[in-house]
């Protein structure tokens, strides 16, 4: 092989596939592209060598036939559902990829031994499309040493569920604003707290008249799994558009605990609108601080 060579594509298979692949290889030449395939260049071998030890070609794709979904199958998989156009897996027989391996818009190639044609034209295909897309090659060392180093995204659990969530924060909620209030008395203000099944309405009044009024809801803008809420007297039912804010129960894969996405309009006095993710405890300790912001504003 030369130094910085270019090819169509460079193969990569198992052991077991040896024999099948170089019939297909020796199928692809001749249907005149250009292939970077060694007879020891398995998965094993691509998956052991470090970069200054991996040819110094360039390519278009980085063929692995993939029989198995073991590390090396999976890296090349994650690969290509981390958008990287320059691998180019081929399914060998009927396997399937993993869901969580899949990118939903790609065509994956599949080779069946019995129409080995079928694949051949299909990656003819492939090389003329990006050839005219004017798509560049890559550095075929970059590549698999770049697919090597991805690693698995955590999942979310199966027993996650927003609507739960939105139960046990609308739970906490209520309670730590009920045990909050009695503090405002020292301020000379009454706060009280009415919780319904699918409203906490909160208020804080003074001499009789309100100076502050929450109501957090089930549901909303956002959607019925969401928490909604509305600054101020409204005569408005559960499932209102009306609101300062609303967050969303989401799942965080960094820290492996469910969190809420808020988008606020201005129930924490930013107006904004963009999310920004808390945890139930901050987010109660956000709003806890905007209450003794208005408060504090009646005080002077």
């Amino acid at each position: 092989m030369k130094e910085n060579a270019a090819y169509d594509v460079a193969v990569s298979f198992t052991e077991q596939s040896r024999s099948a692949v170089g019939e297909v290889v020796e199928a692809i030449r001749q249907r005149g592209l250009t292939v970077l395939h060694g007879p020891d260049q398995t998965h094993e071998w691509w998956g052991h060598k470090d970069r200054g030890d991996l040819p110094a070609a360039s390519v278009r794709f980085f063929l692995p036939f993939v029989s198995t979904v073991d590390d090396f199958g999976a890296a090349m998989l994650r690969a290509v559902k981390n958008g990287d156009e320059h691998v180019l897996p081929v399914l060998v027989g009927e396997l399937a990829v993993p869901a969580e391996l899949r990118h939903p818009h790609v065509s994956y190639l599949r080779f069946d031994p019995a129409r080995p044609d079928l694949l051949t034209e299909a990656l003819a295909a492939r090389v003329e499309g990006a050839e005219s897309a004017g798509a560049e090659q890559e550095s075929v060392a970059e590549v698999v040493t770049g697919a090597r180093r991805l690693t698995s995204s955590p999942a979310v659990p199966a027993t996650f569920s927003r609507y739960a969530e939105q139960e046990a924060t609308l739970r906490y909620l209520g309670d730590q604003l009920t045990a909050a209030m009695p503090g405002l008395e020292r301020s000379g203000f009454v706060g009280t707290v009415h919780r319904g099944d699918s409203r906490i309405s909160v208020r804080i009044e003074q001499a009789g008249d309100t100076v502050y009024a929450l109501d957090i809801q089930r549901g909303g803008i956002g959607g019925d799994e969401t928490v909604n809420f509305v600054v101020g007297r409204h005569q408005t039912d559960t499932g209102s558009v009306c609101s300062n804010g609303w967050a969303r129960p989401v799942y965080s894969t960094e820290t492996g605990t469910a969190v809420l996405e808020l988008h606020d309009f201005s129930v924490l006095g930013r107006s904004t609108g963009e999310a920004r993710v808390y945890r139930r405890e901050d987010l109660f300790a956000a709003l806890w601080q905007r209450v003794n912001t208005v408060v504090a504003a009646v005080v002077r």
